[in-house]
């Protein structure tokens, strides 16, 4: 028998349901998501598949129409895939079978990690005012420093000479200094920043250290909105700046940090749960470490 497989395989017969390969079979209220002879991929298949996927991306792929198909590809394919293993006798190699063992436990692990963080917010600890106390002990660390809101038409160097470019970019400044039509319609126009479909040559805020030298500076510089910077050489090319709006340095409200610091303290406290857990299992008494059987999983250096 061919032996060899890896998670890969192993993956497809233990989430296909390997004991019963009806299991594939939907509940009676539960709607067909695929149907293929008699396996079917249900919504359940679906929301444990959504469950791999951490936390914090599962919102979009839910939002996603091509992200749902991927993954109910991904279902029935394998569980078709772990049919044919089990009618070629593959659940019965051994090797398989040590890896769907240990596939099995690292399942139920992360089940059972999911539990100790649910049970961790069971009794709903007060984040709010944990966050509010940290707020107030160091208000600086909240400081938003002096920021600009600036558009920019970019003009490339790629497939012009230089001073081609630079006189183009003259131009585009003198039209965007008669201001006969908007700075975005310029941008629309001449700018050749790659985002320029996307942001319509609109940069949002900036803050000083994010960008090119040469950039920051000229907009920095600028004081009033509407201003115009002189044309400006950076590595990317020539740019034209427009300020659209200067917020002085200030200290963030907590409603304005509120949101990600609850977050945070939410997160850490989560984390040193699920930690403190993992170090008892570490720790606990009457473990024994083979370290000489250790060392002789170490290949063998071939001799030359």
């Amino acid at each position: 028998m061919q032996v060899g497989f890896k998670r890969g395989i192993t993956s497809i017969l233990i989430l296909s349901g390997l004991t019963v390969f009806g299991a594939g079979a939907a509940e009676p209220e539960e709607e067909a998501l695929i149907q293929y002879k008699d396996m079917v991929v249900t919504p359940a298949d679906f929301q444990a598949e959504l469950e791999t996927i951490p936390e914090q991306y599962r919102a979009n792929v839910a939002a996603s129409g091509e992200r749902i198909h991927q993954l109910l590809d991904k279902i029935f394919v394998y569980r078709v895939l772990a049919r044919e293993a089990q009618e070629q006798g593959l659940d019965q190699n051994p090797e398989v079978q040590q890896e769907i063992k240990l596939e099995k436990e690292e399942i139920l692990g992360k089940a059972r990690l999911r539990q100790l963080r649910q049970q961790a917010l069971a009794d709903n600890p007060d984040f709010e005012t944990l966050a509010r106390e940290r707020y107030q002990t160091n208000p600086e660390k909240y400081q938003q420093p002096e920021r600009v809101k600036v558009s920019h038409i970019l003009i490339k160097t790629e497939e012009r000479s230089e001073e081609e470019a630079k006189e183009l970019a003259e131009e585009v400044r003198q039209l965007a200094l008669t201001e006969e039509r908007p700075f975005s319609e310029l941008a629309l126009e001449y700018s050749e920043d790659p985002s320029l479909e996307k942001n319509k040559g609109d940069l949002g805020f900036i803050v000083k250290g994010v960008t090119t030298k040469p950039f920051e500076k000229a907009a920095f510089a600028l004081e009033q909105p509407g201003e115009i910077s002189p044309v400006v050489k950076s590595r990317f090319g020539f740019h034209i700046i427009r300020l659209e709006e200067r917020q002085a340095p200030k200290t963030k409200s907590f409603e304005e940090v509120k949101e990600r610091l609850v977050e945070k303290i939410r997160e850490t406290h989560l984390n040193q749960v699920v930690q403190t857990h993992l170090n008892q299992i570490r720790n606990a008494e009457g473990i024994q470490m083979n370290r000489e059987a250790w060392q002789k999983l170490k290949p063998t250096p071939s001799a030359h």
